[in-house]
């Protein structure tokens, strides 16, 4: 069975770190190696709306790309995630990158547009994968933030999303994949299930 490999971003305005969390958790199900960046906040595009929490996250599925996207929209819903003009949003979960996809697959645009003008979608990329490059560019996302920085601007809310008395928790260490197996490195992150408080 092919193994493919996956990023998603990861936002949320309501109860942000515990829809996160226990998105992360989720995803555990059909994502092996699951590496995330820091949790940034950021103003919406749309003044109605509440601050975004937002992340990055990546690693390998054995899904298709059809079954993986009906597998994420079914997390949202889960969440309570309704795709209308929804003000306030549990999870909202995007495939930024799919192998080396390019164009329009199974109605998905890939890689994602807001990869090049969304700070928190590229500026989280590249701290995870900083040296892959974007399949449409060929350009490093490391390079590619130095390049063009868009907005808005990102305000660190947390390193790793941490324990919490309401909800599963999850920290993130530094990890690469090593054959099956998940070993340390410099450049990734890893998230894994921690005790709550």
């Amino acid at each position: 069975m092919p193994v493919h490999h996956v990023y998603l971003g990861l936002g949320s305005n309501v109860e942000q770190e515990i829809h996160l969390a226990t998105a992360l958790e989720m995803l555990e199900e059909h994502i092996t190696c699951l590496r995330g960046s820091p949790v940034y906040e950021s103003v919406s595009t749309d003044p109605r709306q509440s601050p975004f929490y937002n992340l990055v996250v990546g690693g390998s599925t054995d899904l298709s790309l059809t079954e993986f996207q009906a597998w994420i929209k079914e997390i949202e819903l889960i969440h309570g995630r309704v795709r209308s003009t929804q003000r306030f949003i549990p999870l909202d979960i995007d495939i930024l990158l799919f192998d080396d996809l390019m164009g329009i697959h199974e109605g998905i645009e890939l890689p994602r547009a807001e990869i090049l003008d969304r700070a928190f979608v590229l500026y989280p990329l590249q701290q995870l994968a900083p040296h892959l490059k974007h399949p449409t560019i060929g350009i490093s996302f490391s390079e590619l933030w130095r390049q063009l920085q868009p907005g808005p601007p990102l305000s660190l809310v947390l390193p790793s999303l941490g324990a919490s008395s309401s909800g599963p928790a999850i920290q993130t260490n530094r990890f690469q994949r090593t054959g099956d197996s998940c070993q340390p490195s410099a450049h990734e992150v890893t998230l894994s299930t921690i005790h709550e408080h």
